[in-house]
């Protein structure tokens, strides 16, 4: 069986680390029409292992999980556990209107998070996704006046990168019930627009070419609070609540145009660069747990965030208020079993379900998934966490696009006791 020393452990974590920065700034970790609004589309926040639970993490309370959303559970470790958790995915998109469909699919790096304790001080940080831009298609002119007159006329649109972000989490057991943490998150990275024209015809300029980019780098504070309250029977429930304030991320918005000529008529372009900054929206999570220890664990979650006061370069506001609610745990039949190897297996599952910030012609875009996943042990080392997600987001009604989706995901969660000397008679 797998087995690994401390110095393994800090070797895998920077390679992956290696691995995650040398990663091409341009690759596509989402495709999708709704990507167009605002910063594009947000990743859902959380790891492998409670991406497989609905995403619920702000009320639980685990010493084998990271808890990256609320700061205070990272006071939830064992003494001298030191834990890695890294993860990727792969997404399966089917998107379709009233009259055409599409599919694509896209494999990226996911998370990596570190975690371990400082006497009754929890300390955790990584990097993870914010959000993405993905989507490529074209449109052609329909008008009879302007096709007589200009030709074959096409719209091209297409959009890329995203917002990265990385986080550090403080937790502290101010009693044996009641916990705090303070956390801060770096959002860097950039979102990118390009509008294209494209005529066949030497009556009027032939190409226009255009793009708009914002990029980012900026800090944002996070609070969090979480109780847990011992029932009889083994039981225990925990209560938690994160909150992330209002603020401005600064960054700088770059603009291009170029309009190629006919007939040998010279170019000309347009280029700027201007500060300018993008108000990320107050966001508030809620939740709540019971575990029977060893056994079993469900939970629940909601948040909260309204979207509908940013402009992301100044384009008109598409984006308004946003909730998302989801139920999910997990179930393990023995977690020291010695004969049957699959009860000591984890197996998760939950339901979500998210109004999305996006607005269509000024219809809301609903997202509703359902997840499945296991976390399979490794002995001396960890976990090796394995999970599905079926969903569908939007409509075909109201000229809205309606988005199927298949996720996949993959990760290993680490263990590795440090400061234990070992005695040998």
């Amino acid at each position: 069986m797998l087995r690994l020393n401390k110095w393994t452990f800090l070797g895998v974590g920077f390679c992956i680390v290696g691995s995650v920065y040398a990663q091409d700034n341009s690759s596509i970790n989402t495709y999708s029409p709704y990507s167009m609004y605002g910063l594009g589309d947000i990743t859902r926040p959380g790891l492998t292992t409670t991406g497989n639970m609905g995403g619920i993490t702000t009320g639980v309370r685990e010493a084998r999980q990271i808890d990256y959303v609320n700061p205070a559970g990272a006071s939830a470790r064992d003494s001298l556990t030191f834990m890695l958790d890294f993860g990727g995915e792969m997404r399966n998109f089917y998107s379709g209107t009233a009259s055409q469909s599409t599919s694509y699919n896209t494999a990226n790096f996911h998370h990596l998070a570190f975690a371990f304790p400082i006497r009754r001080l929890g300390v955790s940080f990584g990097i993870m996704p914010f959000s993405s831009v993905g989507y490529e298609f074209e449109r052609r002119e329909q008008n009879d006046f302007l096709v007589a007159n200009m030709g074959d006329v096409r719209y091209l649109y297409r959009g890329e990168n995203g917002i990265n972000q990385i986080f550090l989490n403080l937790g502290y057991n101010i009693s044996q019930h009641f916990s705090a943490g303070v956390g801060v998150r770096y959002y860097f990275g950039s979102v990118s627009h390009y509008y294209n024209v494209q005529q066949n015809t030497n009556a009027y300029y032939a190409d226009i070419r255009s793009s708009k980019t914002q990029k980012i780098s900026d800090f944002a504070p996070v609070l969090g609070i979480q109780y847990a309250q011992p029932l009889s029977g083994n039981r225990s429930i925990a209560l938690g609540a994160s909150w992330q304030p209002e603020v401005s991320l600064s960054g700088t918005q770059s603009t291009f145009s170029q309009i190629a000529g006919a007939d040998n008529m010279p170019d000309t372009a347009y280029s700027s660069s201007v500060a300018s900054s993008v108000k990320l929206p107050m966001l508030l999570t809620l939740g709540a747990s019971i575990t029977a220890s060893e056994k079993w664990m469900l939970g629940a979650e909601f948040s909260y965030q309204d979207w509908s006061k940013t402009t992301v370069m100044n384009n008109p506001n598409e984006l308004g208020r946003s909730y998302s609610a989801g139920l999910g745990g997990y179930y393990i039949p023995n977690r020291y079993d010695v004969r049957y190897f699959w009860k000591r297996m984890t197996y998760r599952g939950g339901l979500r379900y998210s109004q999305t910030p996006f607005l269509h012609n000024g219809y809301a875009v609903g997202d509703m998934s359902l997840n499945v996943g296991v976390s399979v042990p490794m002995r001396g080392a960890g976990y090796l966490n394995a999970g599905v997600e079926v969903g569908r987001r939007g409509t075909t009604d109201h000229g809205m696009v309606q988005e199927t989706y298949v996720n996949f995901s993959l990760g290993i969660t680490l263990f590795e006791l440090w400061f234990v000397k070992y005695k040998y008679e």
